[in-house]
Order: structure tokens, then sequence, then C-alpha cells
């Protein structure tokens, strides 16, 4: 990330973070999380893009990439543990978190555009438990950090 892209996080980190966790209240009110952020790598996109789509994205994915991680403060219960991840300079945003089946990664881009892959890279049908409340947050997600991060 840019010195002066780190600057404007940690200038703005309290109000990101405070906006962040609104967000994510409008389909998880009764979760109280901790909120972890970093600088989102190649890695991550790695993680979350199948190969052959990560191949044609790698070069354009950049550094200047945001990660928050919600961590449901206390273990009782369904996890609802995600992750967001934004990569601002190829204008798409990721919802990572866990379903019955395993990982689900919901590939959002403006317009509603969006399609869900499983851990292995392999696109699935809208998860359980997840699916519908990832979907409802993608565009709030997006272009709250659009404000912030594209120029």
């Amino acid at each position: 990330m840019s010195c002066d892209a780190l600057k404007a996080i940690y200038t703005i980190q309290p109000d990101l973070l405070t906006e962040a966790a609104k967000i994510a209240a409008l389909v998880f009110p009764d979760t109280e999380y901790k909120l972890l952020y970093r600088q989102a790598s190649c890695f991550d996109a790695a993680f979350i893009f199948p190969k052959n789509q990560y191949h044609l994205l790698g070069q354009k994915i950049g550094n200047n990439n945001l990660s928050i991680t919600f961590k449901k403060e206390k273990h009782i219960g369904k996890n609802v543990n995600f992750s967001v991840c934004f990569f601002p300079k190829i204008n798409t945003m990721t919802l990572s978190g866990y379903y019955s089946e395993g990982m689900a990664h919901l590939i959002y881009t403006p317009f509603n555009n969006y399609n869900w892959l499983n851990g292995k890279g392999y696109k699935i049908t809208t998860p359980d438990c997840v699916g519908e409340k990832f979907e409802l947050l993608a565009p709030k997600f997006y272009t709250f950090f659009e404000e912030f991060f594209i120029d």
C-alpha cells in the first residue's frame, strides 16, 4: 500500500471500522464483532479466486487492497465470522464465510453482479446461512469502500 493510502487508513480507522460494523449489523444485529483490518495481499486474492481467473487478474490486483475480518466476540452458537476484501484496482470485492459445506466466497462487482464460489474455486448456488445475508451486504460494503478508496 502506498504511504498516502496507509496514512489515509490510519487517519480514518475509527470511522472505517465503525461504519463497517454498522453495515454488518444490518444482517447480524445481535452479534458483537471484533474487527481486524489489514492490507489484503495477492496471496489473499489467490486464495479466493480460481487459478485461471487469478492468472488473468494477478498483475492488475496491485497492493492497495483492504481486508476486514469480523470475528464474533463470543464463540457460542453458529459461526458467523466472515471477511471482506476490497480490490479497488479491479473494482471487485469479496465476502468470505462458512456455510454447511465449507467455505463460500461471494465475488462482487458493481451493479449487483456477483458469483458464488466454494473453497475450491468452483461455482456454487447461493449457500445456506450466509448467502442471502452476504448478497444484501455486498452492495452496501462496496459503496462504502468506494467512497474511501476509488479515485
